[in-house]
């Protein structure tokens, strides 16, 4: 599956963990065609795009790009926050990492749901998760990571956060599962 990461976001959660999309400079304007080769330049016959950002939903003509590589035989996933616009249609697969209160219906659409979990959540962020793994068929913790603590910068896995999750899980008795950024517990970019 290849990343389509978009710059930008409304929100401005201090742990984000891709803080580039707030980088003037690394921001690209590219057309779709141009997207469209620059993906298949790194993977000719991949079929899979992974939508992302910063914040996929803020992307102006969002609706539009998903259209465009629909029509190019691509299948779709996206992972956002909720936040910033509606869900295309066009959408095959929809992550829902929230971080703000949402309307009932984007948790319906979503296929999966996905929690990012620090060291301490806040009894209201418990009981919303709870209650969200009675409510969904799919629900997932991912620790949150960070750089502190590692001489070379790289984000690392915080173990207060796992615990945490892992705690979690229990008190759901196995309904929420655990998600794992393992390029981060290999240390790769």
């Amino acid at each position: 599956m290849l990343f389509i990461r978009f710059h930008g976001c409304p929100l401005a959660c201090p742990w984000c963990d891709e803080p580039l999309h707030r980088d003037p400079a690394a921001r690209r304007e590219m057309l779709a065609e141009q997207l469209l080769q620059a993906v298949r330049r790194l993977h000719p016959r991949l079929p899979y795009l992974l939508l992302t950002g910063g914040e996929p939903l803020a992307v102006p003509r969002l609706a539009e790009l998903v259209d465009f590589f629909k029509q190019q035989g691509f299948w779709q996933a996206m992972e956002t926050s909720g936040v910033g616009g509606p869900i295309p249609e066009g959408v095959d697969w929809l992550t829902l990492s929230p971080k703000t209160k949402l309307a009932e219906a984007i948790y319906q659409r979503a296929n999966e749901v996905k929690y990012v979990i620090g060291p301490s959540p806040s009894p209201r962020l418990r009981a919303e998760i709870l209650q969200r793994a009675e409510l969904h068929p799919n629900v997932w913790v991912q620790p949150r990571s960070g750089a502190e603590g590692n001489r070379q910068g790289q984000a690392i896995i915080n173990p207060q956060a796992v615990a945490a999750c892992l705690q979690l899980i229990d008190e759901a008795a196995g309904t929420i599962r655990l998600s794992l950024q393992l390029h981060k517990w290999l240390n790769l970019p």
